[in-house]
Parts: structure tokens; C-alpha cells; sequence
């Protein structure tokens, strides 16, 4: 179609733009979309007349169904039952005053129909949001098929139609409700995460007034970098007629920023708490953040454990202290002898510690235990990790494997029964390996607790077993899947692929949510 668009714009032809400067246009076209313009009906005619004959000389066909002529003197719209009858007996219809016709899926006419358009482009983005939410699709590929396949029917329009920041808001407003209404999003969790990149501990939603603003500064950057006369023409003849307003200097605010997204992020008292721990020098932030990045959680799955990190679910420290509700007690409703925070819930309740934290204490560690046994070669197939049941101990002539056993020494040892114990006898050492999943502010005393707790089991090991060195490595992840520092080095130290590290987080993330789902439904 190139050549074609050359034969036009040498034609001499075309709407009269800046008289003084002769800048004209002849036509807009896109792929096989052809507009035409012409200073006069005759002129318009001989355009056809041009574009039919091109037509057949390359074998393709007008599609006269889909063709109309719209005729404007002074601002106004002509009517006349008159067709436009090209040499080849193509007639090509009239509009009349009160029809409009598509272009790239903008209906216009003298002007674009914008309030008829927004409708439609609102109706669409919330119809493929709707049915994007009906799908299967875990948690990073439902985001993504929406700002894929759903975002784009909207930023399709931006620098077309003229979008007011209240318009913009609106829809992002009822996007959040939709993903509310489906249970993809916690009413209260915080707004700012959810447009933040997953890399940064968000959920990765495009947010359609940033996207607005982006847009439209990279169109206006784009028309005041082409120096030619017709693009000068354009910038000065737009005054308020185009969402662009080129003939205006720039004066809309600059895009908030990803850092500050962040900044605000943190300043938030409840919201803030999780983000100001993720910054923490004793967690690694990269790893912390593999189930966002991956993305393998359901929708459902990760908006709950959002809420959790948010502390935002309801238990009764927050339905009393932050939501104002009139409840009798702020006491858990399990143990009754501390506040009911969401704190209180996934790590202090003594009436779930020997259940559901052990229960959660022990799948990171079965799965520990499953790949060292599998790397030693004292297991020869690997399964599933909730029917993987570890034995009290595995060997082969160069390794011993404990599985919590207590181990012999001459003298009494206060803590002698560690999670793994791991003895080479080749090298003459031992690894002394021990998991805990403590609250987020805990992290780096759980690490000191756990390395002085079997400082003494270490010292006596070493006399009795003439060993040349054991080494005591705790493995840690929190209630709300933070890395500890120190889990990739000693991870590294059991030879284990990084892998285990998002399979052990997984498994904890699901614990902690499967735990308070239990006491907050009274199951």
C-alpha cells in the first residue's frame, strides 16, 4: 500500500492546512484503513477515482460496504441523497447529518463522538476484566492477561479521546471493585501495591491514569520533536481541539514515580510495616519476593496473604482498634491471654504452636530433608511433598541422615535434639541444620537464638565423634515468606539448588494463611 500513499500525496490534492506555508493533507492511512481529504467535492472524486484504479491494477477490491463520502463546507455537515459514482461504476455513499462512520475503531464525523466512545471503551475494559476474572489463571497471569489484553482497549483511546483524571480514577476504581467482588483483593489492603512492579513487592496492575499520563507525554513529545512544516502546522492549529493540546505548553504534573510509589508505600502505619521489613538488611529481598515474581499462587490465594502482610483481615485487635467495631473482647479467641493481631495469629497463639506452627515448622523442613537425602543418594525417587514422610535416619557408607533425633552426648546438653543433623564420615564433619518460621521482626534474633542454642551440642559433638568440624546452620523464612540473610549461603553449604528455597516459602506462605482462614471462619 506504500505506493499508493506516494500517488497521493503527489497528487497535488488534499485539505489546505496553512495556506501561507501550502501544507496540506491528502489522506491518513493505516495498514489497508484509508482516509481521505480534499479541499472540494471534484477533488474528492478524483482521489477515488486515484484509489479505485490503484485497486485494480494490484488486484484488491474497495470494500464499498464499509466507504462513505462526508461533505463539510463552513463547520457543517451537507446533506444530499447524492452518491458519489467513480468511473469504474463504484458509487460510494453519502453520510448524512446524523451519521458517523469508524475509523481504527473511533466513531467520528465532523468531530469524534466522545461521549459515545468512552461508553464503548469502558464497556469493553470491563467486560474483558470480567471475564479474565472468571478464568483459571494463577496470580501473574491473570495480571498480565488484564494489562495485556484488557488495559490496552482503554490506552488504545489515550491521546484520541479526552480522558478527565476523574474518568481515569473512576476505572480503576471499578477494576479494584471487580477484583474485590471476586475475591482477588482485600478491600483494605493497600491500594499503592497493587500498581506496583511484583519485582518490588507489588501485584503488578497497570493503573490507567499513570498509563494516561505516560501516553499522552510520549505523543506530545513526539509531535514537538518532528520540526517539518506540516507538524508545525498541526501543533499550532491544535488549540484545545485534540486530548493532545499541542498548541499548549506543557503543564501537567509529572508521573509519580516507582521510588515514590515505594516511599508512600512505607509511610502507611499498617501497610507500611511488611514493605519497611522487606527493606531490612536481615532479609534477602529477591528471594522474599519469588512467590510474587513467579506468581504461581491463585488470585484468591495471594489477595488473603496480601491482607496478612497488609494487617488488614479481621481479627478482633483490628475490628476493635482500627475498624471501630463494638466487640466485647480484643482477646484471641483461641488462647485468650494476649490481643487478637494478625502477629498474635501466625506466630504467639500457644494453642496453635504444637499444631499448626509445627505442622508449618515441619513441611519446610521435610522438604529440606527430601533434597539433601536426594543429593546424598539415600533415597532414590522423589515424591510429592506432602506424602514424603522423612525416617528417623538414612545412610550409606559416607553419610548419616537424622531426622529430629536426639543426639548422645557425655554430658547433658540442654538442646541435643536438632531438626537435621547431617554427618559425613569422609570429611570427619557435621552439619547441625534446625528451621523456625518466626514473625517478621524476629528475624535476626531467631538467627542468634538458634546458632547460640546449639553452640554447646556443637562443642561436645566435636570431642566425642573426633570430628574436624561441625557447623550449625539455621534455615529461616517468616511467617509472611521473608528470606533471611543467611537461608541462600547456607542453602549453599547442603549443596541444595535454590529451588528448595521458593518450594519451602510456598509451603510456609500456605500455612500461615490456611491457619488464620481457620480461626477467623471458627473452623
Amino acid at each position: 500500500m506504500n505506493p499508493l500513499s506516494c500517488l497521493l500525496r503527489n497528487s497535488g490534492y488534499g485539505y489546505v492546512i496553512d495556506k501561507s506555508r501550502n501544507i496540506r493533507v491528502s489522506h491518513q492511512l493505516y495498514i489497508d484503513d484509508l482516509k481521505l481529504y480534499a479541499a472540494s467535492k471534484d477533488q474528492l472524486k478524483r482521489l477515488l477515482e486515484l484509489v479505485a484504479s490503484y485497486s485494480d491494477s494490484i488486484n484488491m477490491q474497495i470494500g464499498v460496504e464499509k466507504c462513505a463520502v462526508l461533505e463539510i463546507r463552513r463547520g457543517k455537515i451537507q446533506e444530499t441523497e447524492t452518491n458519489t459514482v467513480l468511473m469504474n461504476t463504484i458509487a460510494i455513499p453519502q453520510l448524512g447529518n446524523h451519521e458517523s462512520y469508524k475509523y481504527l475503531g473511533v466513531r467520528q464525523a465532523l468531530d469524534i463522538k466522545t461521549a459515545e466512545m468512552k461508553n464503548h471503551f469502558k464497556e469493553k475494559i470491563y467486560s474483558r476484566v470480567n471475564m479474565l476474572l472468571k478464568s483459571k489463571l494463577n496470580s501473574r497471569s491473570l495480571f498480565n492477561a488484564i494489562n495485556t489484553w484488557a488495559i490496552p482497549v482503554m490506552t488504545f483511546s489515550f491521546g484520541i479521546l479526552t480522558w478527565s483524571a476523574t474518568d481515569l480514577r473512576g476505572m480503576d476504581t471499578a477494576i479494584r471493585t471487580m477484583l474485590t467482588k471476586f475475591g482477588m483483593h482485600h478491600p483494605h489492603s493497600s491500594i499503592i501495591r497493587l500498581y506496583l512492579p511484583r519485582h518490588q513487592g507489588g501485584r503488578g496492575l497497570v493503573n490507567l491514569e499513570r498509563a494516561h499520563g505516560e501516553s499522552v507525554d510520549d505523543l506530545r513529545e513526539y509531535f514537538f520533536a518532528q520540526n517539518s512544516p506540516f507538524f508545525q502546522a498541526v501543533r499550532e492549529a491544535d488549540q484545545n481541539i485534540s486530548a493532545l493540546k499541542l498548541n499548549e505548553p506543557e503543564s501537567r504534573d509529572p508521573c509519580v514515580s516507582v521510588d515514590e510509589l515505594m516511599e508512600q508505600w512505607k509511610a502507611k502505619a499498617l501497610h507500611g510495616r511488611y514493605p519497611g521489613h522487606l527493606e531490612s538488611r536481615e532479609v534477602n529481598k529477591q528471594e522474599s519476593l519469588t512467590y510474587l515474581r513467579a506468581g504461581y499462587l491463585f488470585p484468591e490465594t495471594e489477595a488473603r496473604l496480601i491482607a496478612i502482610q497488609d494487617q488488614v483481615m479481621p481479627t478482633r485487635a483490628y475490628l476493635k482498634h482500627i475498624a471501630g467495631v463494638d466487640i466485647p473482647t480484643d482477646r484471641c479467641r483461641r488462647c485468650s491471654q494476649a490481643p487478637e493481631s494478625i502477629q498474635h495469629l501466625t506466630s504467639s497463639c500457644s494453642i496453635l504452636a504444637p499444631t499448626d506452627y509445627l505442622e508449618r515448622h515441619n513441611v519446610m523442613g521435610r522438604i529440606y530433608h527430601q533434597q539433601i537425602a536426594l543429593k546424598l543418594g539415600l533415597i532414590s525417587e522423589e515424591v510429592q511433598q506432602h506424602l514424603y514422610k522423612p525416617k528417623i535416619l538414612l545412610q550409606n557408607q559416607r553419610y548419616k541422615l537424622y531426622w529430629d533425633a536426639t543426639l548422645i552426648t557425655d554430658r547433658g546438653v540442654a538442646n541435643n535434639r536438632p531438626d537435621i543433623a547431617l554427618f559425613d564420615k569422609e570429611k570427619k564433619t557435621c552439619l547441625l541444620v534446625d528451621f523456625t518460621v518466626p514473625a517478621d521482626d524476629n528475624l535476626a534474633r531467631a538467627y542468634t537464638e538458634k546458632v547460640t542454642k546449639y553452640g554447646s551440642l556443637a562443642l561436645q559433638m566435636k570431642e566425642i565423634y573426633g570430628l574436624e568440624h561441625v557447623s550449625v546452620l539455621p534455615l529461616i523464612i517468616s511467617v509472611n515468606g521473608l528470606v533471611e540473610a543467611h537461608l541462600i549461603e547456607n542453602t549453599d553449604k547442603l549443596c541444595l539448588d535454590r529451588s528448595v528455597i521458593s518450594s519451602a516459602q510456598k509451603q510456609v506462605v500456605l500455612g500461615t494463611i490456611r491457619t488464620v482462614r481457620k480461626v477467623l471462619q471458627g473452623l
